[in-house]
C-alpha cells in the first residue's frame, strides 16, 4: 500500500478472510475503488463487499479446503494446469499449525 516502495503494485482485486478484523484493508480497497471478495460466515455483514463466498471462514481446516480450490481454479484459469490436472499441493498444505 505504499506507493513510495519500488516494489509498489496496484492491486486489481482483495481478498479478506474475514470482515471483522479486515476491515481496516476493506475501507481502503472501497476508497480507491478496489473491488472486495470477501469469505464470509452467515455472521457476517456484507455491505461493502462486492462479492461473498459463502463459507466457514472461522475453522482452519474449512479455510484450507477454501484456499486449496481457489488456488487451483486461479492456475487452471491462468493455463498453468490442465483442467485433468490436479494441484502439486495437497488441502493439508494449506493448515497452518
Amino acid at each position: 500500500t505504499n506507493a513510495s516502495l519500488k516494489i509498489f503494485q496496484t492491486a486489481k482485486v482483495v481478498l479478506v478472510t474475514d470482515v471483522w478484523p479486515d476491515r481496516n484493508i476493506i475501507k481502503d480497497a472501497i476508497r480507491v475503488g478496489i473491488p472486495v471478495v470477501a469469505l464470509c460466515d452467515t455472521n457476517n455483514k456484507t455491505n461493502c463487499v462486492d462479492f461473498v463466498v459463502p463459507c466457514n471462514n472461522k475453522g482452519k481446516k474449512a479455510l484450507a479446503l477454501v484456499f486449496h480450490i481457489l488456488a487451483k481454479n486461479y492456475l487452471r484459469n491462468k493455463g498453468e494446469l490442465k483442467a485433468n490436472e490436479e494441484l502439486e499441493y495437497s488441502v493439508e498444505d494449506f493448515v497452518q499449525e
